[in-house]
């Protein structure tokens, strides 16, 4: 059976921030076998790293840089070649790239660990087509794949809806001075537009977070009521959040992409203008809507308002949708199933329903 190769340029055993390692157990829990050549790395931490590696992992050194060639091409001339390459750190990607630019008929998949997309990009230049997914700290995604936000903290996840509450629509502050302003524009305008509708549940308009200068006033004039919360404190804009009935994300530049997963999260019903950060996000229809008219953007916002039983179902599958791309499980979950197996596990585990360590079931991967 062939293995998945893993070309490691430092030999971290335990490294803070370093994806060599969760990405190691990840795989190991799928049962694949892994070879890693690390690039010259010293005795120490060639000890650390084989009693800290799963049994299944095969630790292969490469005495030299000047060796890294012929490591590689020795693997890939195997009869068993690599059913997966990853590449960490710049050498190991530049070495890579080296080998196979001679090599049109090697297609298995590269993962390029903390390597930015524009320097990914640039560097598979005029390289055979395949499948190239990017490594981060807390998801895998295909480098040809619109970025989405980062992991959401699990405080959002958490935090219950308040019952009880009158009816509330929120956005909230990016730290974006730019972006605020946009926001900031188009939500007081839609504040004061929904406000002149009759409707039997008359909202409130709030904004979460720092509070631009420039929009202030306006905010202020379309009775906005200002909740000003730093980022940092999570915990608080959690619970802020979760007295409100409806999340609002009106700019069509789509800045606003983190906070917007982040009112997912706490299983807000979320209207947004239909930007392209926005549609990765959003099911339209299940876990929010999607709207560019203001007229139907307002029409959905007096609905939502009108029915708790839609309100409620809307916000659920929204929470759902925020878990599976932003949870805390995603680094394992997408990183399985970029390889053909199911993350079925690690999704049932992270929402309490069973252990992640179990063979997974092979998948086509999306």
């Amino acid at each position: 059976m062939s293995a998945i190769l893993h070309l490691v340029t430092r030999l971290r055993p335990g490294g803070h921030g370093g994806t060599l390692w969760p990405t190691l157990m990840a795989l190991a829990d799928g049962q694949l076998m892994q070879q890693v050549l690390p690039l010259a790395a010293g005795a120490g931490a060639l000890q650390a790293a084989r009693l800290l590696s799963p049994e299944s992992v095969q630790l292969l050194p490469v005495p030299a840089m000047r060796a890294v060639a012929t490591a590689l091409r020795r693997a890939l001339d195997a009869p068993a070649p690599p059913q997966a390459l990853h590449l960490h750190g710049l050498p190991a990607l530049l070495s890579a790239r080296h080998v196979l630019q001679g090599r049109p008929r090697a297609h298995m998949p590269l993962f390029l660990h903390q390597c930015s997309r524009v320097l990914a990009q640039r560097l598979l230049q005029g390289m055979p087509e395949r499948s190239v997914f990017l490594v981060g700290p807390d998801r895998v995604d295909p480098l040809a794949a619109a970025p989405l936000p980062g992991a959401v903290d699990a405080v959002f996840f958490s935090q219950p809806l308040m019952a009880d509450t009158a009816p509330r629509i929120v956005t909230a502050a990016t730290g974006d001075p730019q972006a605020d302003e946009e926001i900031a524009q188009a939500f007081a305008e839609l504040a004061v537009m929904l406000s002149g509708i009759q409707a039997a549940r008359q909202p409130a308009f709030a904004w979460i977070g720092p509070v631009p200068g420039s929009v202030r006033a306006l905010l202020l004039a379309a009775q906005v009521k200002l909740q000003e919360i730093a980022l940092a404190e999570a915990p608080a804009r959690a619970r802020a959040l979760a007295q409100a009935w409806i999340y609002l994300a009106p700019d069509g530049a789509g800045r606003g992409a983190d906070r917007l997963a982040e009112a997912m999260a706490v299983g807000l019903a979320c209207v947004a203008a239909p930007a392209p950060s926005y549609r990765l996000q959003i099911i339209d229809a299940l876990s929010g809507e999607l709207h560019a008219r203001r007229a139907d953007l307002l029409q959905s916002l007096a609905r939502l308002l009108e029915s708790d039983a839609l309100r409620l179902a809307m916000g659920r599958a929204a929470r759902l949708r925020a878990r599976h791309q932003h949870g805390h499980h995603r680094f394992r979950a997408s990183l399985l199933l970029a390889h053909g197996l199911s993350p079925l596990p690690v999704l049932r585990h992270e929402a309490g329903h069973a252990a992640p360590a179990v063979p997974g079931v092979p998948v086509s991967p999306g």
